[in-house]
């Protein structure tokens, strides 16, 4: 493997050629902060990503709706193949895009991967997006979708004691927001966490926010144009239902967190690895130090990102295994 990797929150002198290819893209292509919500939609859906992971050969793809505060949210459910007795584990998978963007059609190959690799089902939820939905009702999306599925996992062929939850970008922020929100509400947690390059410091206060401010696919006016749409306040990053940084992290369940050595969010990611391993949590932390933010998504062709993917599948398969039929 090409790519060096490390258990800091550290970059490589340059960038790997295919992530400098999709960063060099990206920078051709009318900024977020000069694009209204409905442009930036469009063009994503319009140019799709001709870097998306393969599909894979899986048992079915199967679309549900569950039901929750907001109305309903729609769900993807992965199966892999294998047909294997008893109930089976999974899990709960939340994508990225700022919370403004992304949704599951355009997260559905990354989901097959995980499923692929992993032999877990997966469910992929749809939750609502800003700026029609501000974060504290998005959060309450990802906690009342992972409610629904833990209670009724028996229906799906889920072991409720073999799931998982992870995400993205705005999706790591999201599960941590659940497994917070378990802790507050005294709601069984899930028996590991996934955090891919996740967003923790809404405040944007962490040095490779500056860093990589332009130039490496996220950018800083970027995250500040997501800001604008899903805030309710400019106090709100700093309030401690939001502040993960000086949250009590005690009795959250193992956790693999994977960060991009040329990251603005690389930073923040670590820093909540630091804060789980404080509280006791069991916690791997690795950087891709050649990599740019959302890698994985484009691991059609960047190399790095497909081996990321397995590795996933490997560190689901293993954490979850206990009791496998």
């Amino acid at each position: 493997m090409n790519t060096p990797i490390s258990q800091e929150a550290e970059c490589t002198e340059a960038l790997d050629p295919m992530a400098q290819k999709v960063a060099t893209a990206a920078a051709r292509l009318k900024p977020l902060e000069d694009s209204t919500v409905e442009e930036a939609r469009v063009l994503r859906e319009e140019r799709g990503n001709p870097f998306a992971p393969p599909a894979c050969d899986l048992a079915s793809i199967i679309d549900h709706e569950i039901p929750s505060r907001g109305g309903s949210i729609p769900v993807r459910l992965y199966k892999p193949l294998g047909n294997k007795k008893g109930l089976q584990p999974a899990l709960i998978f939340y994508h990225g895009g700022g919370f403004v963007l992304g949704n599951v059609e355009q997260y559905d190959t990354f989901a097959q991967q995980i499923a692929f690799h992993s032999g877990c089902m997966v469910v992929s939820v749809d939750y609502r997006l800003a700026p029609d939905t501000k974060l504290t009702a998005i959060h309450e999306d990802g906690f009342d979708a992972y409610q629904w599925i833990r209670n009724n996992s028996a229906e799906w062929g889920i072991d409720q004691a073999r799931l998982a939850v992870g995400g993205d970008s705005a999706g790591g922020n999201l599960t941590v927001a659940v497994l917070l929100a378990c802790k507050r509400n005294q709601f069984p947690m899930p028996a590991f966490q996934i955090l891919l390059y996740p967003s923790i410091d809404l405040a944007m206060s962490h040095a490779s926010v500056e860093e990589f401010a332009d130039g490496y696919f996220l950018t800083k006016a970027g995250m500040s144009w997501f800001r604008s749409h899903y805030l309710e306040s400019e106090e709100q990053p700093r309030q401690p239902q939001f502040n993960y940084l000086t949250a009590d992290l005690s009795d959250l369940p193992p956790a693999y967190v994977l960060t991009a050595g040329f990251d603005p969010l690389r930073d923040e990611g670590k820093a909540f690895a630091d804060r789980l391993a404080d509280f006791g949590v069991p916690v791997e932390h690795v950087c891709y130090c050649d990599m740019i933010h959302g890698f994985l998504s484009f691991a059609g062709g960047i190399p790095a990102g497909m081996e990321a993917l397995e590795k996933i599948g490997i560190e689901l398969r293993r954490a979850l295994s206990a009791n496998d039929n």
